[in-house]
């Protein structure tokens, strides 16, 4: 009785690995995509400073199991604009590339701090990691730009600003120009950094300039303090906006009553001979066609990038 049963049982072991071997494919398949993916895909969450946008060249999603480099940079976006600090998804197991092309992206920074651009400032990133294994899986991780101190310190600085200046009857056209002059006002351009950096010589707070906290704590800024403090600003009054930049200079693109505009406080500060101080305005929410006519080099841009600025809708 007991070696039928050792019998029985020894076949059944045989059938088992016989049906183990002929639905291995299934198998792994089912493995793969209902306990590996599904089970380590890191939860989406979102902070106070998340747009949700889509624009033309990057769009937010909710797909994170990627199956092209597109889907890849949508999720890196993504990720970037929630203010997650790190982040796991996957490829589609049949995304064969996705490991060449995970890598590409990420050995890009050019293409990586564009992202930025699209984002709130206070979620931008100043290193990106990126963790990969054979299985597919991608882990991300930032060192965010700004600190929660930082933070802080210019929620305050536009807490008091609007304290001061803003009513909530004036239109929003009106509370932008506010914000222009008052930053203006306080802020000169940072021209010993900006020296330093046509050098290459990088002193110990040389960031700071480059930061919107430049302004708030040392009333000096580069074109990108004054485009990232701006940008907070558009965001607080929940204007659409993003971030144009090229090799040399960045400012701010704003979208308002269906047409998209351009911000230059840099340009809207210039630098005197006689060091006085002036407030203009022949970059204050000016369209793309006056721009163009304007004819200044520093204000180039990829027309592939920022589609919404190069086109009408």
């Amino acid at each position: 009785m007991k070696r039928k049963k050792r019998g029985l049982i020894t076949i059944i072991y045989i059938l088992i690995i016989i049906l183990i071997y002929v639905y291995r494919e299934p198998i792994t398949s089912f493995t793969i995509e209902n306990i590996i993916y599904s089970r380590n895909i890191t939860e989406y969450t979102t902070n106070d400073y998340t747009r949700s946008y889509s624009f033309k060249y990057v769009q937010t999603t909710d797909n994170f199991v990627a199956k092209t480099a597109r889907d890849i940079l949508n999720i890196v976006y993504t990720v970037m604009d929630g203010g997650i600090d790190e982040f796991t998804f996957y490829c589609d197991k049949e995304y064969i590339n996705c490991q060449d092309d995970i890598e590409s992206i990420s050995n890009n920074t050019d293409y990586l701090t564009l992202l930025n651009n699209f984002i709130n400032p206070l979620n931008s990133y100043k290193k990106l990691y990126v963790a990969t294994n054979s299985m597919g899986k991608i882990t991300l991780s930032f060192d965010r730009l700004y600190s929660e101190d930082d933070i802080n310190l210019i929620n305050s600085y536009i807490k008091e600003f609007e304290t001061n200046n803003i009513t909530e009857d004036m239109p929003i056209v009106n509370k932008i120009k506010a914000f222009h002059d008052y930053v203006i006002n306080s802020t000169k351009y940072d021209s010993i950094k900006a020296n330093e950096m046509k050098k290459n010589i990088y002193t110990e707070n040389i960031n700071e300039s480059h930061k919107a906290t430049g302004i708030v704590k040392n009333h000096l800024a580069l074109c990108s303090g004054y485009t990232d403090l701006m940008a907070i600003y558009l965001d607080h009054l929940q204007v659409k906006n993003y971030k144009v930049s090229n090799d040399t200079h960045i400012w701010n693109a704003l979208y308002l009553d269906g047409t998209w505009y351009h911000l230059d406080l840099t340009w809207d500060d210039p630098v005197t001979n006689t060091g006085k101080d002036i407030l203009i305005y022949e970059f204050f929410i000016i369209d793309t066609d006056k721009l163009v006519s304007k004819d200044t080099i520093e204000h180039t841009y990829n027309s592939y990038i920022y589609k919404e600025i190069a086109t009408k809708d």
